[in-house]
């Protein structure tokens, strides 16, 4: 038989069966030039694309990638918003879990009413300490001193931000 006695299968039936290994299409290739040429033309080709492997990336590519990122750091709104969404998950999902929970909420319960009671006491104490500070004159002079103190470390502060870098030193 030559391939003008018979019509030739479509190329995608050729190609199903030629996968399944069976079927009239594959017998007619038997018998075709045409056919069997395209068949060998399709082996040579699956043959060629398993031999391709991906091209690794470059050895500097993580380097190059980091430098990037370096260089152009996120900008401090993105980075407050993302903290702030954080937050508000956090507090809604402990917030769900107090709700849902009635030892929790009976325990937030006794621990605020703790801290109120214990928070008068020391208010009180607080403030006895401040008058005797006060009658007997050593208030200013604790004014003086925290002032001292607080000015120096925010001094020191200032000098270190302005200060030579590491690399510099």
């Amino acid at each position: 038989m030559t391939p003008t006695s018979i019509e030739c299968p479509d190329l995608e039936v050729l190609f199903t069966e030629l996968e399944a290994g069976k079927g009239p299409a594959l017998e007619h290739a038997e018998h075709c030039s045409l056919c069997t040429a395209i068949i060998e033309e399709h082996r040579l080709l699956e043959k060629d694309l398993c031999r391709l492997a991906d091209p690794l990336p470059p050895p500097d590519l993580v380097h190059k990638v980091m430098a990037r990122v370096a260089a152009e750091p996120t900008p401090v709104r993105r980075e407050l918003w993302t903290g702030l969404s954080i937050l508000g998950a956090s507090l809604m999902m402990g917030l769900g879990l107090l709700l849902t929970s009635d030892a929790a909420l009976s325990g937030l319960g006794k621990s605020v009413a703790r801290t109120l009671v214990g928070g008068t006491a020391f208010t009180e104490a607080l403030m006895s300490g401040v008058h005797a500070l006060w009658s007997t004159a050593a208030g200013p002079l604790v004014a003086l001193v925290a002032f001292v103190i607080l000015s120096s470390v925010f001094g020191l502060k200032r000098l270190i931000r302005n200060g030579p870098t590491p690399s510099e030193a």
